[in-house]
C-alpha cells in the first residue's frame, strides 16, 4: 500500500512539473511577441552596442530590431530627434538637458502599456537596460562639459566611473492613489535599476503633492498648468544629499542630480520637479533629465 502510495504521488508531482512548465513562458520566447526567438531575423549590426545580455536573452531578433533608438539629436536641450517647438518657446528651463533612449512610436507604446498598466513587471529590466546606453552618452556629454571645449571637438570615448559625474539619482513620484491602483511607479523602478547597476545613490527627493488625472490623457497646456503645483520636495533627504556631495568632493561648486521619469512629453513635469529642488536646495545644483521615451 506504501509502494503503491509513492508511486501514485510521483506520478502527481511529475503531472504538476510538467503543466507548471508547460504554463511557465519559456527562456526560449520573446517577452513581447511570445514568438520563438530564433525565428525572427537578428536586429542590424548598428545597434548591437546598444543590446545588453538581458534584452538579447528576453526579446526575438525582430523586437529587437524594432526598437527606436533615439540616437541623432536635433534639439540640445530635450533631445528630440527634430526641432523642437516647446523648447524654443521656453529656451529657458531649470533643468540642463534631457535625453531619451528610445522614440515613443506604437510599438514602444505597446511595449509601456505591458509593463505600466497590465503589470508585467518581468519587462522592468528590459527597459532599464534600455536605459543604458542614454546614460552612458549623457554622461559623455558631462565628461565633455568638463574639459576645456576649445581643443576637444569629440566626446571622450571613455569617462571612467560613470558614478563619479553624479551625486544622486532620483525619480519623479506617483501619488499614494496611483500607488495602491498600479502597484508600483515605473521611474522609481527603472531609478533603481540604473542605481544598481552603476552604484549610484538612489534617493526620494520628491514628494507627489496631490492625486492628479493621467498627464496621458490631457492636452499641453492642460499638463503645463497641472504640473505647476503637483511637487514637492523631501527636505530631508535634499539636505542629506548636499550634506553628502559637500563631505565627498568638496572642491565642487555644484550637486549634480539625475531625474528619471518614463516619457518625456513637453517637459512640463521635468521643468515642474527641477523647479521646486531649486527653490529648496539654496545651493547650485545641475538637474539632468533622463527618460526612457521621448515623445
Amino acid at each position: 500500500m506504501t509502494d503503491s502510495l509513492q508511486a501514485w504521488l510521483r506520478r502527481l508531482q511529475s503531472a504538476f512539473a510538467t503543466t507548471a512548465e508547460l504554463l511557465a513562458p519559456t527562456s526560449a520566447a520573446c517577452l513581447l511577441c511570445g514568438k520563438p526567438r530564433t525565428e525572427a531575423r537578428s536586429p542590424g549590426s548598428s545597434n548591437q552596442s546598444k543590446l545588453t545580455p538581458q534584452l538579447r536573452k528576453s526579446l526575438c531578433g525582430g523586437c529587437l530590431s524594432a526598437i527606436p533608438w533615439l540616437t541623432r539629436i536635433a534639439c540640445p536641450r530635450c533631445g528630440r530627434s527634430i526641432a523642437c517647438e516647446d523648447c524654443i518657446r521656453r529656451p529657458q528651463r531649470a533643468f540642463v538637458c534631457n535625453r531619451s533612449a528610445v522614440s515613443y512610436n506604437p510599438a514602444m507604446r505597446a511595449m509601456l502599456a505591458l509593463y505600466k498598466y497590465r503589470g508585467n513587471e518581468r519587462l522592468a529590466p528590459l527597459l532599464g537596460d534600455m536605459l543604458l546606453p542614454a546614460l552612458e552618452a549623457m554622461t559623455c556629454e558631462v565628461a565633455q562639459q568638463l574639459q576645456d571645449s576649445a581643443t576637444s571637438g569629440t566626446f571622450p570615448k571613455s569617462v571612467g566611473k560613470i558614478a563619479d559625474y553624479w551625486d544622486a539619482i532620483t525619480y519623479v513620484p506617483i501619488s499614494p492613489e496611483r500607488a495602491s491602483e498600479r502597484g508600483f511607479n515605473q521611474a522609481e523602478q527603472l531609478a533603481s535599476h540604473l542605481a544598481h547597476r552603476y552604484r549610484l545613490p538612489l534617493m526620494n527627493l520628491l514628494i507627489r503633492s496631490r492625486h492628479s488625472e493621467k498627464q496621458s490623457f490631457k492636452t499641453r497646456s492642460e499638463r503645463m498648468r497641472d504640473t505647476r503645483t503637483l511637487f514637492d520636495v523631501n527636505a530631508r533627504e535634499l539636505r542629506t544629499l548636499l550634506n553628502s556631495a559637500t563631505k565627498a568632493q568638496p572642491s565642487r561648486k555644484t550637486t549634480r542630480i539625475l531625474l528619471i521619469d518614463d516619457i518625456y512629453t513637453t517637459g512640463s513635469t521635468a521643468e515642474a520637479c527641477s523647479q521646486e529642488l531649486h527653490r529648496l536646495a539654496q545651493c547650485p545644483l545641475e538637474i539632468y533629465i533622463l527618460t526612457w521615451a521621448r515623445s
